[in-house]
């Protein structure tokens, strides 16, 4: 590892950000190895830098980096932060991975996987959800309510099944219309 770069890093990391100094770090960052560039992150990441993330997004690390990144934010982060840990992360792992490692560490509220669910449709503008995907995202969120609540559901996803057919749903969720099932256009 080049360790000039490695002092400047921690450097830059205890002062102010400055765009200027960002840019050339990451054009330094860039012209290292792949294995190299995600050891130099995860001292940014370790170190409680606030421009860590960014500069992750912008690392052009390889896709395992950033699945292994989004898994430390879920370890790591608070229900306000793990947005930030999932801006920089998920457009460049992909909504199906997302929702398979949150399947895998699905437990029920307050954890890190709940929190990511909370903040999911805030950044559909940005990285939209495939159709493809909208059931999978639904069975998500049964997985995760199962034993508890989501606090951040509406009433109407609770009252989904409580008719005698299993008639499909739409609900709003996180300014987002989320649908059980595409609707035909005769209903």
């Amino acid at each position: 590892m080049n360790m000039d770069l490695a002092a400047d890093l921690r450097s830059y990391a205890t002062g102010r950000r400055d765009s200027k100094k960002e840019q050339s770090l990451l054009r330094r960052i860039r012209a290292l190895p792949q294995p190299q560039r995600m050891e130099l992150i995860s001292l940014l990441l370790n170190s409680d830098c606030p421009a860590a993330l960014p500069m992750a997004d912008r690392a052009q690390l390889r896709r395992g980096d950033y699945v292994a990144i989004f898994k430390q934010g879920l370890a790591e982060a608070n229900a306000s932060s793990i947005i930030f840990w999932m801006r920089a992360t998920v457009r460049h792992i992909g909504w199906r991975q997302v929702i398979s490692i949150l399947r895998d560490v699905a437990a029920p509220w307050p954890s890190g996987g709940a929190f990511a669910l909370y903040h999911m449709p805030f950044l559909f503008g940005d990285y939209p959800l495939p159709p493809s995907l909208k059931q999978a995202c639904v069975q998500l969120l049964e997985l995760y309510e199962r034993e508890k609540p989501l606090p951040f559901l509406p009433a109407s996803w609770r009252n989904r099944d409580q008719g005698k057919t299993k008639r499909p749903f739409l609900f709003v969720w996180g300014g987002r219309q989320i649908r059980s099932l595409e609707t035909d256009s005769e209903k």
